[in-house]
């Protein structure tokens, strides 16, 4: 019981660390957060719009500057259009950006009173441009992402197994990949994304008609891109961690005894070193999986896809109004397959202990 609270704990602390930092631009302030600049005409007096905006009060007639409630700017500038009368309405940017504790704190006090009342947050759809609540997008979100993310992550743990163990039956094979391994290393995520989308444009021109899709368009989605992106940069990873425990393991004493017994070297690797590197493997897939978050944040970046990754990046989505809510979501997946990892440890992995007491 223990052990369990420290983790929800630990995951507690993880989720508000997420919240305060997905809400640190807030922090960087270019305009004043308590005025607002209206210009009218004969038909309204100031003093008449500053009492159609309950909370606010006349600065500077002349100027048409008013106060209003401290942090309320976009709300009273978007308000104050919508009185006849009103030419222009418009907030007072700062001489210079300032960094403003008050403002922060004043924006994260307001978004937890939102989320306690069910309030996620909206965003305006890029293609309907109508306003659309986080709370009913996040599930379309998370199952457009899942669709590529899932057999991806499973295609990258395949596939960087089975490297590792056919780099380990041929030295030169183990030659060739561990070269590829180290090429690969060194390549950005972007980079990668990119030439797989150049490799899918060039074959559509190879073969004079459509192959893939390449960006998001309407409501059809890009698999294969971003598919192949979160297969292969943690599969990196896994193959590296792999080669290393498996050579570790063909030198220990049971592998000599096993080969001079006469078992082949595929027999040995299968049949033991694979069991005795499970633990390596599972030690290393929380890290391949925050990978693969990141990269499929990015794939869905560049192919314009309107995941949760793509939510956070994608400039036509930057009006979302709580950003905070998709980054604790995406924390939350995170979490969710540590646990699973956690929970695979303790039932494949046997520990020195546990085999005295039994």
């Amino acid at each position: 019981m223990k052990s369990a609270g420290r983790w929800l704990l630990l995951g507690l602390v993880t989720l508000i660390g997420i919240f305060l930092l997905s809400n640190i631009r807030q922090m960087f302030l270019a305009v004043q957060p308590d005025q607002i600049k209206v210009t009218v005409n004969s038909s309204i007096s100031m003093q008449k719009v500053s009492e159609m905006l309950p909370g606010s009060h006349i600065l500077n007639e002349k100027n048409g500057l008013l106060q209003v409630p401290y942090g309320k700017f976009w709300e009273y500038q978007g308000t104050a259009m919508t009185i006849k009368g009103v030419l222009r309405s418009s907030v007072v940017p700062l001489d210079a950006p300032v960094i403003s504790w008050r403002y922060y704190t004043y924006t994260v006090k307001d978004q937890l009173t939102h989320f306690l009342h069910g309030d996620l947050g909206k965003y305006r759809d890029p293609y309907t441009r109508k306003e659309v609540a986080i709370s009913y997008a996040i599930p379309q979100m998370l199952l457009k992402t899942c669709t590529y993310f899932i057999p991806g992550l499973l295609l990258a743990i395949l596939l960087s197994v089975l490297m590792a163990l056919w780099a380990s039956m041929s030295r030169r094979i183990g030659t060739v990949l561990d070269g590829l391994h180290a090429l690969l290393v060194g390549l950005p995520d972007f980079f990668l994304i990119v030439l797989i989308q150049l490799g899918a444009i060039y074959a559509t021109k190879l073969l004079g008609h459509y192959v893939l899709l390449i960006v998001q368009v309407g409501d059809r989605t890009p698999f294969l891109i971003p598919f192949l992106t979160i297969a292969l940069i943690p599969s990196v990873t896994i193959y590296g961690t792999l080669r290393v425990a498996i050579t570790r393991e063909l030198g220990q004493d049971y592998v000599v005894t096993a080969l001079a017994k006469g078992l082949t070297r595929r027999e040995v690797l299968f049949a033991h070193v694979l069991r005795n590197v499970m633990e390596d493997v599972l030690a290393i897939l929380p890290r391949a999986t925050t990978l693969a978050l990141a990269s499929m944040a990015v794939a869905e970046a560049i192919c314009g896809i309107g995941g949760l990754g793509g939510f956070i990046i994608l400039p036509v989505y930057q009006g979302i109004t709580s950003m905070s809510a998709i980054c604790v979501v995406l924390g939350l997946v995170a979490m969710a397959f540590h646990l699973l990892y956690a929970l695979l440890r303790k039932r494949f992995v046997v520990r020195p202990g546990e085999v005295a007491k039994a």
